[in-house]
């Protein structure tokens, strides 16, 4: 089976606020050339962009180039998805105080180098996991943080066009389980006990870069760093 390369940011822009993507990108369920002449840490780092410099300096303070640079897979989330969780902390401070704060700087002096590299590492697989390893109902995938295996499945889209053209597309996801696994009703997630523990999903803008040494599959502008949920 042939890797695809879904083109997914100007489509996701408009159902998930993002606001990094050139414009003409649309999902067109093609097949382009998935393969980049680069390490996984150095697509990063080139990213026309900027989408990930401040994912890098996380990574670099892990200390996980040479596992980003590893055989992983790499679900990389975006300066957004980490702008996301500080964000959210610092709505949080701010119940307590107007005077807290919350920012970059704080993240990087309370995680640790470990505590990063935990939060990190979920995000990576070893080997290759590509789109052809999933399915609409999803597996169970071990991520290099141990238990904390992330639930990898596909998403089923239809888009319309000016009301002309309708595509169906089919996005890479990732999906934190949290308590019992949420379960297929309908062709919907719920949570088998409705207690409000429902898993944390998130959709991935681009999949299956192919790198010189890995995968990456990009987290939408729109999923909250680490899987955070207040």
């Amino acid at each position: 089976m042939k890797h695809i390369f879904l083109k997914a940011a100007a489509v996701l822009m408009m159902m998930y606020g993002l606001s990094s993507c050139k414009k003409g990108q649309i999902i067109d369920g093609g097949v382009s050339n998935p393969r980049v002449n680069m390490t996984t840490y150095d697509y990063l780092k080139s990213n026309s962009w900027h989408l990930f410099d401040t994912t890098l300096i996380l990574i670099d303070k892990a200390g996980m180039k040479d596992i980003i640079n590893g055989d992983v897979t790499f679900f990389a989330p975006t300066n957004y998805s980490i702008n996301k969780y500080i964000a959210t902390r610092r709505d949080a401070a701010r119940k307590v105080s107007e005077k807290l704060d919350y920012t970059l700087d704080s993240l990087l002096k309370e995680f640790t180098p470990q505590m990063l590299r935990d939060s990190m590492s979920r995000y990576c697989f070893k080997g290759k996991v590509t789109r052809d390893q999933m399915t609409e109902v999803g597996k169970s995938f071990e991520s290099l943080t141990p238990g904390a295996p992330l639930n990898l499945y596909l998403t089923k889209y239809t888009f319309t066009k000016d009301g002309l053209m309708t595509t169906i597309a089919y996005l890479v996801s990732a999906r934190r389980v949290i308590g019992d696994p949420d379960v297929w009703v309908d062709g919907k997630l719920e949570d088998p006990n409705d207690d409000d523990d429902a898993d944390i999903a998130s959709v991935c803008q681009t999949s299956g870069v192919l790198t010189t040494n890995g995968v990456v599959h990009v987290m939408a502008n729109s999923h909250i760093w680490n899987f955070y949920t207040n």
